[in-house]
């Protein structure tokens, strides 16, 4: 078949081509042949000992050094010679041509490295961020961080995305997993728990083991803790991933598993005498009693103190132990007839003849340790103290108001920090106390002294004690004046502590912000009350973006449930009916008590009365009144409902 003229020009133009890409295929290399023959030159000039000769070659190839791999190599070559600053040239020109190489920056990193150019270091070597040369650019920053002086300019550093990224770089250099767990702290002391958790490799050893144990456990992911602690065989970690498994297991509401892991690891420690972590025992006696193994609970607890006298966690735990098995055991008449005979069971005799947690063993050995403290000038536990105190009030009922009063006061003289400054938890305690006992001025200024006192709020009822005066300038009728007034008083400054307390909210432990809050409604400062709650209940706790939208979805874990029926009931007072509702209802969830249920979802009902929704409403009170058939305000509203 006879072809085109068309066809005839398309035929010669590709054999053109392709001839060309020939000719130009077998030019480059040629000239890679040329120019590695010509490398081959130099280095025989260079080994004997003609730097002249390789010298001028040098320049002369170096025009020819067109990839990467090319000018490393006149690179590597000038370095032999001495040559640094000519060899320095050719990796800056290789870089403005190809300045994405990772190549040619991690040599030219490296080069300023050796020569202490470390800001320029770590400019240059930014590409390299999580590639295989990584590792240079973590030099260059563990260098400049090591030059920083400034210990609080370099706490922040060492927190910073680049020193982790320098870790994790130095880790894939070296493959040794320390770098990979300083990054991995990096993270955690940032809260990057979900990020962190990613980064776990192959368990090296029982320490590797144990360290992703603790950071999976801090992600929330317990199920990968349990595993990692399975490969824990060193015996001196044996104890820490014990009671980490436990804990772990705790989460995954697997408590049978938990108490069969420390189980394990206190009979295998007691073959080998090592010894036994009293947290461990703490945990297992408190798993004993729960399933009424007093016998066990009992020796468990008395073990951990013998090794530890003054472990502040056995204490309290003997503490409130001590407290439940000094309650009267609820029995049967029959139980009781048969408990005076020899028919009594195996299990009522063994909790007949058990050793008993007493109270006055508890209050001694709580004592003891305060005073060892004392002597040592050791500061006390807060908990302890509070145990304590909360031990001998309730073994001492006959005591009278006067006298509670006094011993509560008196544990507070004693562990005075500073003027009207006590530990926190003894003041949370004493503060319950009064108000449960209806001493509200009492609780309030103990309270409303210690805030003002811990976060120096009082500086106007310092003046006022001191006599002094105020200049006030005032505006009346456009002419300013000055006068000499007295500071504001006490009452006044009452009124303002909810206003003083919520500018410090961000600073304060939830009970002091929900119990400012308290006490500003009893002021009747709504407005401060308000802020308090709303902070405590939708800015901790984790909640703060699920609100985001305007409607109440959740409520702070660590809030009280008093404290969202109160921001309900100052919703409901100011028309905010909808909001009153979510509040409500979410109390009531929160709440354990039956009476407190069926009083929020009372409140519920008339909400929803007010709103016109009686069906919704007759729901809430036949489950507020099947809660707690004598809350007598639910029975009259559900009948006026039913009378309508």
């Amino acid at each position: 078949m006879k072809k085109s003229p068309a066809v005839r020009k398309i035929f010669v133009l590709c054999s053109i081509l392709f001839l060309a890409g020939i000719f130009f295929a077998s030019c480059s290399k040629t000239e890679d042949s040329s120019f590695m023959s010509g490398m081959e030159s130099i280095d025989i000039f260079i080994k004997n000992g003609d730097s002249s000769e390789a010298m001028r070659l040098l320049k002369k190839y170096e025009k020819k050094a067109y990839s990467s791999f090319a000018r490393l190599g006149i690179y590597r070559r000038y370095m032999t010679l001495g040559e640094e600053k000519r060899a320095e040239k050719v990796l800056v020109k290789g870089l403005k041509k190809l300045p994405d190489n990772l190549e040619l920056t991690a040599v030219y990193g490296h080069f300023l490295l050796r020569h202490g150019q470390l800001l320029k270091a770590i400019d240059i070597t930014k590409i390299l961020e999580g590639t295989k040369y990584g590792s240079i650019r973590s030099e260059a920053l563990m260098k400049k961080l090591l030059q920083n002086e400034n210990l609080q300019e370099l706490s922040k550093q060492l927190l910073s995305r680049e020193i982790s990224s320098a870790y994790y770089d130095t880790y894939v250099g070296t493959n040794d997993s320390r770098w990979l767990r300083n990054c991995a702290l990096i993270y955690l002391l940032r809260g990057d728990y979900g990020l962190v958790s990613s980064l776990q490799r192959e368990l090296e050893d029982s320490q590797d083991a144990l360290f992703w144990a603790y950071v999976q456990y801090d992600s929330g992911n317990y199920d990968i803790a349990v595993r990692n602690l399975e490969k824990v065989r060193s015996p001196m970690l044996r104890g820490s991933a014990a009671l980490l498994a436990s804990d772990a297991y705790m989460m995954l509401d697997d408590e049978e598993s938990a108490e069969a892991n420390r189980e394990a690891y206190i009979a295998d420690a007691q073959k080998t005498g090592a010894k036994i972590q009293p947290s461990i025992y703490v945990n297992s006696s408190l798993y004993a009693f729960r399933h009424e193994q007093y016998r066990k609970s009992y020796e468990y607890l008395i073990d951990a103190l013998i090794a530890e006298p003054d472990y502040i966690p056995a204490l309290i735990t003997y503490g409130k132990l001590s407290w439940k098995d000094s309650q009267p055991l609820q029995m049967s008449e029959l139980e009781k007839a048969l408990r005076k005979t020899s028919l009594r069971t195996n299990k009522m005799r063994e909790y007949d003849e058990r050793p008993k947690f007493t109270i006055a063993d508890a209050l001694y050995r709580m004592q003891d340790t305060l005073e060892r403290e004392s002597k040592a000038g050791i500061k006390h536990n807060d908990d302890l103290i509070v145990e304590r105190l909360s031990l001998y009030l309730k073994d001492n009922p006959e005591l009278n108001l006067t006298q509670k009063t006094a011993a509560i006061w008196e544990e507070l003289e004693q562990n005075e920090l500073g003027t009207n400054l006590y530990p926190a938890h003894l003041v949370q305690f004493a503060v319950q106390k009064f108000l449960s006992w209806g001493l509200i001025d009492e609780g309030r200024n103990l309270f409303m002294n210690y805030i003002d006192a811990k976060f120096d709020l009082n500086y106007r009822k310092k003046a006022s004690e001191a006599g002094t005066t105020e200049n006030v300038k005032t505006d009346i009728f456009g002419g300013e004046k000055i006068e000499t007034v007295p500071v504001i008083p006490e009452s006044v400054a009452r009124l303002a502590f909810g206003d003083r307390a919520a500018d410090k909210s961000d600073r304060m432990e939830i009970w002091e912000i929900e119990f400012a809050a308290y006490f500003s409604l009893l002021e009747k400062n709504i407005s401060a009350a308000k802020r308090l709650y709303e902070y405590v209940l939708f800015e901790t706790g984790g909640v703060k973006n699920s609100n985001a939208k305007g409607n109440i979805n959740s409520i702070s874990p660590l809030a009280a449930s008093s404290s969202a029926a109160n921001l309900a009931m100052i919703y409901s007072s100011s028309g905010d009916r909808k909001r009153a509702l979510s509040l409500y209802t979410l109390a009531a969830g929160k709440s354990k008590l039956p009476e407190v249920k069926s009083k929020l979802l009372y409140r519920n009902a008339k909400i929803q009365v007010d709103m016109g929704d009686l069906n919704a409403a007759k729901t809430s009170l036949r489950y507020s009144l099947s809660l707690d058939m004598s809350n007598a305000d639910a029975r009259l509203l559900k009948r006026q409902i039913e009378n309508k």
